[in-house]
């Protein structure tokens, strides 16, 4: 089925850095690059190279010709793409240090400003049973969870940037939930003494270099991390997630999917680079074969 993405677009600007500036430290970069970005377009690209269908629900600046020709070039559905005046596209500053850490700061611009309207219009037209997909850049997160329930949507939501306020009290009426290792420990913190996590909400936990688990009720399943000489980690979660709800949408199983999405995240991270690093099936499989 065609999985709906409500999600962020932006602009990277990578600098390649030997370390991380201190407070009131200048530094030069080695190099500095700009490509496209953002969890959601990541998440979409990843679905799309990994044999899924995919239709990006969001927003970009309405004069940004060179958004909107990179877009038409990635061969995404962006039918419903909402086309934005007086806003900038989203935007991400990212430094990435010689140990393949990033840090990262966000401007969301239009991703802030998806009006309602738009992911109204494709709800509509969605297949009952098919997935709806979110993460944490965009706004109408409340909206859009509510609305696709309420048709009979499977819910899917990558909890970053995490903030408690907006994922627990959605936890009951999601089917899949993805965190990382920090996000998933502050999400159980921010649990009222006594109540634990739905027993039927499917948990994906990525934990960098120590791989991931699938947490369903009292099953967990692991999945370990490729040994691969990562040259830039951004966008390897996203990749990973976007590969495991295609390769699940397309009927692979819960341990498939993952091994499948584990390889394509260790590729992503051989990479420089958001979108333009995430593999498409064919070098996965290729990846996978010479293990």
């Amino acid at each position: 089925m065609t999985i709906l993405n409500v999600g962020s677009i932006n602009w990277d600007r990578v600098y390649r850095v030997k370390h991380f500036p201190a407070p009131g430290e200048t530094i030069a970069a080695a190099s500095a690059s700009l490509g496209l970005g953002g969890k959601g377009l990541n998440q979409s690209v990843a679905i799309l190279r990994a044999g899924g269908d995919v239709r990006h629900i969001g927003g970009v600046a309405a004069d940004d010709a060179r958004m909107l020709a990179a877009l038409a070039s990635l061969g995404l559905d962006t039918s419903g793409l909402a086309l934005l005046a007086d806003t900038e596209t989203g935007s991400a500053l990212i430094l990435v240090d010689d140990a393949a850490e990033n840090v990262i700061v966000l401007d969301p611009g239009a991703n802030a400003k998806i009006p309602e309207a738009a992911v109204l219009q494709a709800l509509d037209a969605a297949p009952v049973g098919g997935w709806l997909l979110m993460q944490n850049e965009t706004n109408l997160l409340d909206f859009t969870l509510t609305q696709a329930r309420a048709r009979g949507l499977r819910l899917a939501l990558s909890a970053a940037p995490f903030r408690p306020e907006d994922v627990t009290p959605h936890l009951h009426s999601l089917d899949l939930l993805s965190v990382n290792a920090v996000e998933f420990a502050q999400l159980q913190a921010s649990l009222p003494k006594g109540v634990s996590l739905p027993k039927d909400l499917a948990i994906l936990v990525t934990k960098g270099a120590a791989g991931a688990d699938y947490i369903l009720g009292d099953q967990v399943l692991s999945a370990p991390a490729h040994p691969v000489e990562a040259v830039d980690t951004t966008g390897a979660g996203d990749t990973f997630l976007g590969y495991f709800l295609a390769r699940l949408d397309a009927a692979d199983g819960v341990e498939a999917a993952l091994a499948t999405a584990m390889a394509a995240a260790a590729l992503q991270v051989t990479r420089q680079g958001a979108v333009a690093a995430i593999p498409n099936l064919a070098e996965v499989h290729d990846f996978l074969a010479s293990l």
